[in-house]
């Protein structure tokens, strides 16, 4: 995954990041950017808790 770094700039300037944002911001799709984010999980923290329109921030 060569996008991996930019997703993590974009977390740490960021101070939520949506799969719609990630995926716009990284030119992929948000299937691609939602498995990049979940691939995360353990440096993100999800913060909507929801099914849909969620967001994570780095905790």
């Amino acid at each position: 995954m060569r996008k991996l770094p930019h997703l993590v700039d974009l977390c740490l300037s960021l101070p939520a990041v949506s799969v719609a944002l990630a995926a716009k911001e990284l030119g992929v799709s948000q299937r691609t950017a939602t498995s990049m984010i979940c691939g995360l999980s353990s440096n993100l923290r999800e913060l909507t808790e929801r099914r849909r329109y969620r967001a994570w921030a780095v905790i």
